[in-house]
């Protein structure tokens, strides 16, 4: 049971509730797509356990929230997550508005302790193997528009090492052919952008999906596109038109062509994502290069620590001198 609530004195003057909703609104506008929704669902969900307007959260509150969620078994890195999601709000309410001055002085996240939270940000990273890998492969038809698709796509991800957004988020204009290399535009995390270089066998893969496909890439349209529409039946059962412009293959329809190669390769399909294949294209990678500052650049990690974390978490770490131990045990 929580002690009676005391309201705040903050330095600031006491905003109202529209600007606190306000700024939330501002807050959010600043991430990303996926981001953003992931926030929002946060938000709600911690504003209604708490039952209380913003301004009035405590940090008993918050840690209150933190052992909810602890008995809906979510895993310490998802709770840290959204602890860091709140906090983020929070601190957003700290900068200067307007007039020079935040709209609210305090955080209540800052005073909760997260030390008991077991956190490795790649704790559930699993790679497939390239063994693994090809057999996927062998199973989808390249002779067909949807399976010469799949198979340029896949192999993108792989020696590429991309992101799901970063792939099946691909436009036309994003290409850039040249003389003797091709380059595509990544938009990574943070909104950022820049131009890569694209592998020749990825490629030639686009190229004979294109051909297959009776396409020529046009800037406005998706290099990845859907062949079949699923929502059609809905669209006619709610009389709604249908889209003027081709549509981008989703990504959850790029996770599910992965299960189902997978399925036909006799691999456990709950075992795999698409991240999966960045693992292994991590791992190929640094394995190539023997230079993981190189591996950085090629994940396009912000930090070489972030990329130090990834290899451990994929490889687990080697107990080097188990057998000098041994042999000293037993002396």
């Amino acid at each position: 049971m929580l002690p009676a609530r005391t309201q705040h004195a903050p330095l600031a003057p006491t905003p109202s509730s529209d600007e606190l909703f306000e700024a939330m609104l501002t807050w959010l506008q600043g991430k990303s797509e996926h981001t953003r929704r992931s926030y929002q669902k946060v938000m709600r969900d911690f504003l209604h356990f708490v039952q209380c307007h913003p301004r009035e959260v405590r940090p008993l509150d918050v840690a209150a929230w933190k052992e909810h969620l602890k008995r809906e078994g979510l895993t310490d890195s998802t709770i840290s997550q959204r602890l860091s999601a709140v906090s983020s709000y929070y601190q957003y309410l700290q900068k200067p508005f307007f007039d020079g001055r935040p709209l609210l002085t305090h955080n209540p996240v800052q005073g909760v302790e997260r030390r008991d939270l077991e956190i490795s940000p790649y704790e559930k990273s699993r790679k497939v193997s390239s063994a693994d890998f090809n057999d996927i492969l062998a199973q989808i038809e390249r002779h067909t528009p949807h399976g010469a698709r799949d198979y340029a796509m896949l192999l993108f991800y792989v020696l590429c090492g991309r992101r799901l957004s970063e792939v099946v988020g691909l436009y036309g204009r994003d290409l850039r052919p040249e003389k003797n290399k091709v380059q595509y535009k990544v938009r990574l995390k943070g909104g950022k952008s820049k131009w890569k270089e694209m592998p020749p066998p990825v490629w030639q893969a686009i190229r004979t999906y294109l051909a297959t496909a009776q396409r020529t890439l046009r800037p406005d349209e998706p290099l990845f596109m859907a062949t079949v529409d699923n929502g059609d039946y809905l669209r006619d059962f709610y009389q709604v038109e249908r889209p003027t412009a081709p549509q981008p293959l989703t990504g959850a329809a790029v996770g599910q062509a992965l299960k189902r190669y997978a399925i036909k390769a006799g691999l456990d399909p709950a075992s795999l994502s698409v991240h999966s294949l960045r693992h292994l294209g991590a791992e190929l990678f640094n394995e190539a290069s023997g230079d993981i500052l190189q591996t950085q650049q090629f994940l396009d990690h912000a930090h070489l620590n972030t990329t130090q974390i990834y290899l451990t978490q994929l490889q687990g770490s080697d107990h080097k001198h188990w057998e000098e131990m041994m042999r000293r045990l037993n002396e």
